[in-house]
């Protein structure tokens, strides 16, 4: 994949903006989590998680093309200002994280988070379609995805983008998204 920016978009009717992912969000992205009930992160991580896996979190926020990450924040948070990194507010309120992370050629996983307050209001299908349109603009062919079982929704929101190839049983299923040429 090669490193292609994102410029800012709002979502989720106007209350939020998506940005590419800086070093500087980890104490955001940590208080993020921290807000997200035991079910959420559950839903995400698909075990008990407390914190994000330090691996994951690092490579996200290192801006590697690699590992591609956006964040969605609060535009009031942009409003009152704080601390600025690349002309981009880095301190307020982060309310979902979404990545995608090369783990073959042509390929890379998907995983999105959004806090509970936040979701069903469009945020993660607004992510889920900015990291799409990376994945497209850099050549990559599919995204791959561990979703529940008991999520069969996740499958249908991302068969709007493509052709979905669904493995296994159990309480997992592995979600391959093709991504149309």
């Amino acid at each position: 994949m090669s490193a292609v920016d994102v410029s800012p978009t709002s979502v989720a009717a106007g209350t939020c903006s998506v940005r590419r992912a800086a070093a500087a969000d980890r104490p955001a992205l940590e208080r993020m989590l921290a807000r997200c009930t035991g079910q959420t992160r559950y839903r995400r991580f698909h075990g008990p998680v407390t914190a994000f896996p330090e691996r994951y979190l690092t490579e996200a926020l290192s801006g590697s093309p690699l590992h591609f990450a956006l964040v969605a924040c609060l535009d009031e948070d942009a409003e009152r200002g704080g601390t600025v990194v690349d002309g981009t507010v880095v301190d307020g309120t982060i309310v979902a994280l979404a990545s995608c992370r090369a783990v073959d050629e042509g390929v890379a996983e998907l995983g999105i988070l959004v806090e509970d307050d936040w979701q069903r209001r469009g945020v993660g299908g607004d992510l889920l379609g900015e990291i799409v349109a990376y994945a497209a603009r850099t050549g990559l062919r599919a995204l791959q995805a561990q979703v529940l079982a008991k999520q069969p929704w996740i499958v249908g929101l991302l068969r709007r983008h493509g052709t979905c190839r669904v493995a296994g049983a159990g309480p997992a299923l592995h979600v391959t998204l093709t991504l149309p040429r």
